[in-house]
This record gives C-alpha cells, sequence and structure tokens, in this order.
C-alpha cells in the first residue's frame, strides 16, 4: 500500500503526450504537482514522452518500480499487470473502463487480472477508475485534471465513482491529504485504503464515498483500526433505491444489499452516514476542525427568533437532543441580558449584541459550563450579496463569537440556514479562528447529529458449535416443518410449544387431552409453509368430537390447496395465551449475510409496521436496543392498560438466535418466528410458530 499511495518511481504504460490521454493527463499532473520522484514511461516506439526517456517495455526498464499506471485498453491491461507482478512490481493503477462493469467478457478479464495481483501481494487501484492523488507527497497518479494550489491538509477521499471524487477534491471547502477513485476496486478497496490511513497517520477524517462493500468482515476490522487511530469516517452510499441500485450495477457490476442492513453495519461500526454530498461535506468540515464531542446535548445561539425555532425544528428532524439548561445557568443568563430575553435553548440573543458584543462571549462561556452541553451552534446567516458596509456591522460579535477558540471541552460550530454560506468578510475571522463554518440547515444539522452520535458497538457474545445431527438434517433431505423447525430451536436453548404429531383422528383428540385446555392444530407437511393460506390451521379447539372435526377439515383443505403435497398428519398444539405478539426473523442481506428483524408480530405484521434489523452477531445490550427502536417497545411496555412484557427475555431470544445463526450460517436462507408470545415480565417468551427455509443449493461446506 505504501508503494501505491505515496510511489518514488512511477511507471506509465501506454504514456502519451496526447492532450487528451488518461496517461497524458498523469505524466503532466506529476509534473504540475512537483513530483520529485522518478517517472518512467513505457512506449513501443518513442524514444522520450515528456521530457523523459521512455522503454519499449516494462522488462525493458532496468528497475523495479514502485508502481505502474496502466493506461492502455482493457484487452492488453491484464497481460500488463500480470508482466508486472512477474517483475516484482508491487502496486499498479488501471485506468481504463471495459471490465467488471461492462458484461461477462470484462468480468473474466477482471477476474484474471485481480488473480494474477493478489497472488503477487500487488495493491492495485481500478480498473475503470481516475487514480489517485496523494496531496502531501505530491503524488498525483490521477488521470483527470488537477487544479493548481489544492489546499494540503487531513481529509482524504475515497470514491468508487470518478466524478464524484473529481468533484469533492475540487470543492474548495477541505484541505485535503488523499484522492482516491477506487473504480471497480477488483483488488485493493474502501478496507486496504482505511487500513493504510489508520497506520500511516495521514488522514484525521475519511470520505467515503460508495457504491459496494465487497468485504464486510475486512471493512469492520479497518474501522477498527480508524477509531484506534481517531479517525472520524463518514460515508455516503449510491444505490440506495430501486433505480439507484440498477444504475450502480450497470456502472461497477455490484450488487445493491439492503439498504436498512447498510445502516445497521455503519451504525455497529461507527461510520457517520450521510444520505447526500452536502451531508458528505459538512460532516467532513466539521469532523476536520475539531474532535467529537464528549457527551451529548446540543445548545443553540444566535439573533435571530425565527431562524432559532428553525433549527429547532430541524435538530428533531436530526434526531438530536436540545440540552436542558440546568438553573445555574438560566439564572446567570437572567442576569446577562436584559428583561425581555428569555434565558432558554435555543438562546435569542436578539440584536443587542450588535452594540454589546461582549454579551455574546459571555453567553457562550455559560453555556459552555452547562453540564448538559455538549456541542455548541452557533446560528448567524450573512448572506452573500450583502455589501462591505453591511457586513462591517456584524464584525464586532463575529470577533467574540471567534474568541470562542477551538480548545474548549465543549467544541462550537458555526452554521449558516442557507446552503450558499456567509460573506466572505464575515466567515473570514471564524475560519482563521479554526472554528467550522457549516452551510445549508438541513445538511449541517446532519453533520452535528452524526458527530454526536459516532461510536463503534462493541459486541461480546457467547457462540454455539452446530450440533452435527442439524447440520445434516439441514444440509440434505427435505424440508424442515414447523415441528422439525422448534425441536432445532429447542436443540438450542429456545422455548417453543408443547406439541406432537397426530397420524389420526382419535390419536389427534388423545393428544389434545393430555393438554387439558383448547390447542391449536395446524396441518404437517413438508410441501406446505404458509399453512394458514392452505386452510391447515384451527384455533382454540377444545374437545375430543372438535378436534376429530378439526382434524379432518384440515386434512380435506390442505389436499385441495397441494394435490401433490405430503402430508405426515396434523400437529396438536398448546395454546398460549396473554403477552404480546413479536415477529422474530433471519434473513439474508448482501453483503452481510444473515440479519436478524424483530417488531410486532402476528397477523398484524404487515400493518403494524415499525420492525427494525441489525447485523449480527448480538449481545443481550445490542438486542435490548434494537428492540427498543422498533414499534414493539411500546407495547412491551404496556400498552393500554395490558401488563408490560419480558423484554429481557425476547433479547434473550435475540441473542440466541444471532448465535444459531452463527453456527449454521451457510445451511439456512430464512427463519420466521411468528409469533413468537412474550409473556408478561418474568414469564419468558416462547415461540409460537416458525417457518426455517434452506438456501436453493445447499452443500455441506
Amino acid at each position: 500500500m505504501r508503494r501505491l499511495m505515496a510511489a518514488r518511481s512511477v511507471a506509465i504504460v501506454g504514456a502519451s503526450e496526447r492532450p487528451e490521454a488518461q496517461s497524458g493527463f498523469v505524466l503532466r499532473n506529476l509534473r504540475d504537482t512537483g513530483f520529485t520522484g522518478r517517472v518512467l514511461p513505457v512506449h513501443p516506439t518513442a524514444r522520450r514522452i515528456y521530457g523523459h526517456p521512455a522503454a519499449p517495455s516494462l522488462s525493458a526498464l532496468g528497475e523495479v518500480p514502485d508502481v505502474v499506471v496502466v493506461s492502455i485498453p482493457a484487452a492488453g491491461a491484464g497481460a500488463v499487470v500480470a508482466e508486472a507482478a512477474g517483475l516484482g512490481i508491487r502496486a499498479a493503477v488501471v485506468l481504463g473502463s471495459g471490465f467488471g462493469e461492462a458484461g461477462e467478457a470484462g468480468r473474466r478479464m477482471q477476474a484474471t487480472m485481480a488473480a494474477d495481483a493478489r497472488a503477487a501481494g500487488m495493491a492495485l487501484c481500478g480498473p475503470n477508475c481516475v487514480g489517485l492523488y496523494n496531496l502531501r507527497e505530491r503524488v498525483a497518479l490521477f488521470s483527470s485534471r488537477l487544479a493548481p494550489g489544492l489546499p494540503v491538509g487531513d481529509v482524504a477521499v475515497i470514491s468508487h465513482s470518478g466524478a464524484t471524487a473529481i468533484g469533492m477534491a475540487h470543492n474548495g471547502r477541505l484541505a485535503l491529504s488523499h484522492v482516491v477513485s477506487a473504480g471497480n476496486a477488483a483488488v485493493t478497496d474502501v478496507a486496504d485504503y482505511l487500513g493504510y490511513f489508520a497506520a500511516s497517520g495521514e488522514a484525521r477524517v475519511v470520505a467515503l464515498l460508495l457504491e459496494q462493500i465487497a468485504d464486510p468482515p475486512g471493512f469492520a476490522r479497518a474501522m477498527a483500526k480508524a477509531h484506534e487511530a481517531g479517525i472520524v469516517v463518514v460515508a455516503m452510499r449510491s444505490g440506495r433505491s430501486i433505480r439507484g441500485a440498477a444504475a450502480t450495477a450497470a456502472h461497477t457490476g455490484a450488487l445493491a444489499g439492503s439498504n436498512e442492513a447498510f445502516r445497521a453495519f455503519f451504525r455497529r461500526h461507527g461510520v457517520i452516514e450521510a444520505d447526500d454530498l452536502d451531508t458528505v461535506m459538512e460532516t467532513c468540515v466539521l469532523a476536520a476542525a475539531r474532535r467529537a464531542p464528549a457527551r451529548p446535548g446540543l445548545a443553540a445561539i444566535g439573533i435571530s427568533g425565527g431562524g432559532l425555532a428553525h433549527l429547532a425544528d430541524l435538530a428533531e428532524s436530526a434526531g438530536v437532543a436540545l440540552a436542558d439548561l440546568g438553573d445555574r445557568t438560566r439564572a446567570a443568563l437572567g442576569e446577562l441580558l436584559p428583561a425581555y430575553v428569555h434565558p432558554a435553548n435555543p438562546l435569542d440573543l436578539t440584536g443587542i449584541v450588535f452594540g454589546d458584543p461582549a454579551r455574546y462571549a459571555r453567553a457562550l462561556d455559560l453555556l459552555a459550563g452547562d453540564p448538559a452541553v455538549g456541542q455548541i451552534a452557533v446560528l448567524q446567516d450573512a448572506p452573500r450579496g450583502i455589501d462591505a458596509a453591511g457586513a462591517a456591522e456584524y464584525q464586532g460579535f463575529i470577533n467574540a463569537i471567534a474568541g470562542y477558540g477551538t480548545g474548549r471541552d465543549v467544541p462550537l460550530a458555526v452554521l449558516s440556514l442557507l446552503s450558499g454560506g456567509m460573506h466572505p468578510d464575515v466567515e473570514a475571522p471564524l475560519t482563521a479562528a479554526g472554528l467550522p463554518v457549516l452551510r445549508g440547515g438541513s445538511a449541517a444539522m446532519a453533520a452535528i447529529a452524526g458527530m454526536l452520535a459516532v461510536a463503534p458497538a462493541h459486541i461480546a457474545t457467547e457462540l454455539v458449535a452446530p450440533d452435527p445431527f442439524w447440520r445434516a438434517r439441514l444440509a440434505g433431505g427435505a424440508p424442515l416443518t414447523e415441528r422439525e423447525t422448534k425441536l432445532f430451536l429447542a436443540a438450542h436453548g429456545i422455548a417453543v410449544t408443547r406439541e406432537a404429531l397426530a397420524t389420526d383422528a382419535d390419536m389427534a383428540a388423545r393428544l389434545a387431552a393430555e393438554f387439558a385446555a383448547p390447542v391449536a392444530l395446524k396441518i404437517e407437511s413438508p410441501d406446505i409453509q404458509h399453512k394458514t393460506e392452505a386452510g391447515g390451521i384451527r384455533l382454540g379447539v377444545m374437545g375430543a368430537e372438535a378436534v376429530r372435526s378439526a382434524y379432518g377439515e384440515i386434512i380435506t383443505a390442505a389436499r385441495l390447496h397441494a394435490p401433490t403435497a405430503r402430508i405426515a398428519g396434523v400437529l396438536v398444539q398448546e395454546m398460549v395465551t396473554g403477552g404480546t405478539e413479536a415477529l422474530v426473523g433471519l434473513s439474508r442481506a448482501a453483503p452481510f449475510g444473515l440479519t436478524l428483524t424483530v417488531g410486532p408480530g402476528g397477523v398484524l405484521v404487515e400493518l403494524l409496521g415499525g420492525h427494525a434489523l441489525e447485523v449480527l452477531p448480538l449481545d443481550q445490550a445490542a438486542a435490548e436496543r434494537l428492540i427498543g427502536s422498533s414499534r414493539l417497545a411500546p407495547l412491551l411496555a404496556g400498552f393500554r392498560g395490558q401488563a408490560p412484557g419480558d423484554r429481557t427475555a425476547l433479547a434473550a431470544l435475540l441473542c440466541r438466535i444471532s448465535a444459531v445463526a452463527q453456527a449454521y450460517d451457510w445451511l439456512i436462507e430464512a427463519l420466521d418466528l411468528n409469533p413468537v408470545a412474550v409473556l408478561p415480565e418474568g414469564q419468558g417468551a416462547k415461540v409460537l410458530d416458525a417457518l426455517l427455509i434452506r438456501p436453493v443449493n445447499v452443500t455441506t461446506g
């Protein structure tokens, strides 16, 4: 990675002085950005290119460069990478298109090239990319024009999209350490770049502009290293909508996964997720200026009551809690400000600070001293269209705000509700003081929300070893019936209903009598997964004759619904009354594998909605948070006078399902537990119905 990211010698295959050529851009960028290493053009006939001696091939160079830039058509690029690998070159940038994004033939070429690179331990940027630019080391392996004098700092941009990388590089508001256009990322991907920045210390903020996460475990490990290094990571993912996912597949050959699963994965690993580029930008500006707040709680201050009211609306929409100021803070603000100014949060200082800027500075000090405040947001609009005299009217209290500085325990950000930003004369003292100046109310508040919430989850889970019997049963044979699925769950410590299989009506009556209460009767067939639609369920059946009659009705209905289905009999099951019905499910979401969902269950699943999803694994604390984020939480709290449900038992059940999912991952396509009866507090949770679906093509690993 060091040879790729900070090369001291660069070979360029396909080197050309043609202005429009990709290699021409690379050569000019290396020259114009002040690269001090060796430039080694490779061209079959040219003697010199841009003043550098050219060689006819890589092997004719007479040395092993740190990196080779491959700027020839896709059909020949793989051979160049193979040649480079044979020569011991450990890094490459493949600029050309026509690989995995271009159909089956391109995918085969990309796979072969990637295999050659991996076998040689080669880092490879691309293909189908613009390249990379290390501003700190002035290494511009970049096949698009770079504006001179881009500010150098500690914000790195990694983008699968080349055009987006170019846009971020030239936005004018970020001081950059690196810009990476990863393209198809056939070998070196986001996790590798993140790991490099964590190890090298060359970036404090990383913006990820993603179209895929090809290696979730590798990404998770890289994020852990990034957090250890104090790096803030903000990500925007393209392809979240149906049309967006289709565009992504056409662009890079990547398949978009479940949006909810991506959000859960980002939360789990402390990635600040942004919905748009504006939010990426404001988060980077905010994060580059200082560290994350030490505690939650936002205090908002300004000179516009209407603007502050709108800011409060934006905070609520973004999930940012406005701090409840303490009595001492309110009293001190009351003494500082005129009687007509109400000491509250948000705090409207009114126009009094135009004539007395010191009051602004004192108010900021009082807010910073309140133990409930973790972040201060100063709301200030000063439109760019005002004249110099108008801008000068702000200078007194703007200087007071700038005097707050950046070394405080409670960080301060200045934001404008208008995305166009402030008048330069008003903004200059703030940026000179190191304060972040954010543009656009929604994006700015989303950035603040992300910085207040960023923290990776630490999950401690207990794994279960797969049982050889159940591993073999899941790997082959007929689909599992409900009864078998419950036996599988019970074997792994999950509470299920008492039940037994009846093969005739008299046997069903005898079994029902053993339960001495109303029973549920359900068709038992590996070929009928949705029993309600088949008329295969009767609930609350009591008495021998009623049970016999129900048995016959179920068998008849099932045969009419599925004449060729294999029918083993009817399941006689205890009826569980009381409690709250929940749904617990496992489902696959690319690229993360099995994910877990919880929410309201029973017949109202689709109507009530409000289900929450989490990536695996879960521990008790994570399971509690998952339940709390679903619409099930208020139902378990004792909705409309009902007894509170045993939420702790449900969380324990979720943890156990998580462990089972990990133990049998490749043998489970989906698991639907609906309903799960969450009984009153202290009485546990019990699975009433279960459906396990195996992958279509099951192998034994």
